[in-house]
């Protein structure tokens, strides 16, 4: 414990000094500790918001929002866009990054409305990231839908990208665009011998990405991990024809994962849902020097073991069969203002933590619908010298009950009381509100996003979610990894 508090106040200590007005480290520890110090080209970094909703009208990539900087030296460059799409028609809609005209390090979320039978609102989170020489550059968001599945959709207002230039932590990245190994593990088989229930570490997963980060510095960091793609319904499996509850996350050194490290990701593959959609995770993890982090992406599925029995449909093997495509996988470690906020006590491995969100029922303990629920919030400090340009991630799952109505659930971020950044969108639809979905906002704090950067001193950030609709009892949420933050 006594280690454990001088950790912590050193931790505080050091993201309180004063840092270089006018210079950027290649290492964010080096912030602190003042060598190999280089000019600062962090000023051509951005935060671009949707200000109406965008139609797509076909297989043409369509520039949805862009951003041009000119570089002075090679930096390396930090790309996130958050928001939501829907459907006119039943497209495939497909959202990416293009950097200087080239698609090939950024994440493909897509979402197949036409594989739906209730076509909802979607939300999306696109990562990429590059190192880029001395010159003019041009990053862009660009959607079209994808030429398996032709037709129009939106995207919608208030989506947005962040551009971070020359990032104080060190960036590590993993990815594939190919389908990974289809996941068709099992979770429920009694005869023999199966049966996970919650918080079990025996629940299987299958490896899909894994890249190590490490800490060479004399001070403890961070490590962000942040994760972006599309899974897909691969396989009938000849239980209930494959569909089923993707899960997604992100393991420490092989560990699954507590909820105030990690935040699952889970989509619905099911006619009622979607059989592809996007999904999102992140997770943060406090390295001591000269301590190594190996980091997985592991897919596997949501169970329903005995101790969920009680429930109304019983034990039961769920039957997802699927994969991923299409993935990035990025660290950043090191940074100097970075850090977490989870929403409630740690549970290890544990995907089912649910609190109520919003009800038109009066449920006992639940908040009214249609009022802002704070998920998660944090006190972030921001030292004197600092430029204020920090980059906030919000994640969450939304999930309801089939005899709840139609309902639409927004995430979004404050700080200091003003809500900003990239707002996530998810809707459920009337009769099938029981299929899970992960929500994702950020903010990059620059003057394009309209509140600018962060001053020096201590701010209030807190991670938002709104759910209304007609007839809604129990709508949750769950109490996992919330916010993520790095500069």
């Amino acid at each position: 414990m006594r280690g454990a508090w001088l950790a912590a106040w050193l931790w505080t200590l050091a993201s309180l000094l004063p840092l270089p007005a006018r210079a950027c480290a290649e290492r964010g520890f080096q912030v602190l500790f003042a060598d190999g110090l280089e000019d600062c080209q962090r000023d051509q970094s951005r935060f671009v918001r949707l200000a109406n909703d965008r139609q797509i009208d076909g297989t043409s990539a369509v520039v949805v929002l862009s951003h041009g900087f000119t570089l002075s030296s090679a930096a390396p460059v930090l790309i996130v866009a958050d928001g939501r799409y829907f459907p006119l028609d039943a497209p495939a809609g497909s959202i990416r990054i293009r950097i200087n005209g080239d698609e090939s390090a950024s994440s493909v979320p897509i979402t197949d409305w036409g594989s739906s039978q209730r076509p909802m609102m979607h939300a999306f989170n696109v990562l990429a990231s590059a190192t880029l020489p001395a010159g003019n550059h041009l990053v862009e968001l660009v959607a079209s839908a994808h030429p398996s599945r032709p037709g129009r959709f939106m995207v919608g207002a208030g989506s947005g990208m962040s551009v971070l230039v020359q990032p104080y932590s060190q960036l590590t990245v993993s990815g594939f665009d190919a389908a990974s190994p289809i996941i068709d593990v099992t979770t429920y088989d009694p005869a023999n011998g199966i049966d996970v229930i919650e918080g079990a570490l025996d629940r299987p997963f299958l490896n899909l990405l894994q890249h190590r980060v490490g800490n060479r510095s004399g001070r403890p960091v961070w490590s962000v991990g942040m994760v972006s793609g599309r899974g897909f319904n691969a396989c009938n499996n000849g239980i209930d024809n494959g569909f089923g509850d993707a899960l997604l996350g992100l393991f420490g050194n092989g560990i699954c994962q507590g909820t105030e490290n990690a935040a699952w990701s889970v989509n619905d593959l099911h006619p009622d849902a979607e059989l592809q959609g996007a999904m999102m995770a992140h997770s943060v993890h406090a390295l001591q020097p000269g301590e190594d982090l190996d980091l997985v992406l592991a897919g596997s599925e949501l169970a329903f073991g005995s101790d969920q029995g009680g429930s109304s449909s019983g034990a039961h093997e769920n039957g997802v069969c699927w994969a991923m495509g299409n993935v990035r996988m990025i660290s950043a470690t090191g940074g100097t203002v970075a850090g977490r906020a989870p929403t409630g006590p740690n549970r290890l491995c544990s995907t089912y933590t649910w609190r109520c969100v919003g009800t038109t029922e009066g449920t006992p303990g639940c908040p009214a619908a249609g009022t802002d629920v704070v998920l998660a919030s944090a006190q972030v400090p921001v030292p004197a010298g600092h430029d204020g340009i920090v980059l906030f991630n919000a994640r969450t799952r939304i999930q309801a009950d089939n005899g709840d109505e139609f309902a639409t659930a927004a995430l979004g971020i404050r700080i200091n009381g003003v809500p900003r950044g990239a707002v996530g969108t998810q809707q459920l639809a009337n009769g099938a509100a029981e299929a899970s979905r992960t929500l994702s906002a950020s903010v990059l704090t620059t003057p394009g996003d309209g509140g600018g950067a962060l001053t020096p001193g201590v701010h209030l950030v807190e991670v938002t979610l709104r759910i209304s609709g007609t007839r809604l009892q129990f709508p949750s949420a769950p109490e996992d990894l919330a916010l993520s933050w790095i500069d």
